[in-house]
């Protein structure tokens, strides 16, 4: 009598419960976690006075497979507008952007902006700092860059103060003329205390 009666219980269960929605299913213990309470497609809601699961979406959503709207993460650097550095140049300017470019862009960049820094072997080398393409770009670009991210190269907004991007900025600039430095620019370094050569080793 008591299996008829446990057989029953459990059949009324399965049945009743809203535990076994399908007829496949095997008789589980706390199904919460594993059966989600999301509405399939296309089913009804008890949860909506209209009972209807498929709602409209709300505005500004974007669908799968639809391009969204283009952010400044998505501008790239040669289409932002050519600005100069809002910081003017001295030695302090460069040798704290030559701090933070060691603590922060040393280990992609390198030390002379090469792009051999100690963790690139694995993985796409990135430009090199001191090409005719990045010498072409405004500070403003490489401060988008900085900013933003481009490519590979993910954003440090959050790691570098804004006054100091623009300062590893100069910086990267005392790397480039390093490359290929006139008299004046030699000289006008040396005044400041940076030694372009040394930096370029």
């Amino acid at each position: 009598m008591l299996a008829v009666i446990l057989i029953a219980f459990v059949y009324w269960i399965k049945n009743h419960s809203g535990y076994f929605p399908y007829e496949h299913n095997p008789m589980q213990y706390m199904p919460n976690m594993h059966r989600s309470a999301a509405l399939k497609p296309m089913r009804a809601s008890e949860f909506f006075k209209d009972g209807m699961g498929a709602r409209t979406p709300p505005e500004g959503s974007i669908a799968r497979d639809v391009e969204y709207s283009k952010t400044s993460q998505d501008i790239p650097a040669e289409n932002v507008e050519r600005r100069g550095n809002p910081f003017s140049i001295s030695k302090e300017v460069v040798l704290r952007g030559r701090q933070v470019y060691s603590n922060t862009c040393i280990v992609c960049h390198g030390p002379s902006g090469a792009g051999d820094g100690p963790v690139v072997p694995p993985y796409p080398k990135p430009p090199s700092l001191t090409s005719d393409k990045i010498r072409a770009l405004a500070d403003s670009q490489i401060f988008h860059i900085i900013t933003n991210g481009q490519n590979t190269m993910r954003s440090y907004a959050s790691q570098i103060r804004e006054e100091d991007r623009w300062k590893i900025i100069h910086y990267v600039r005392v790397l480039q003329m390093a490359q290929n430095p006139t008299a004046e620019q030699l000289k006008a370094f040396e005044d400041f205390g940076v030694n372009a050569n040394q930096e370029a080793k």
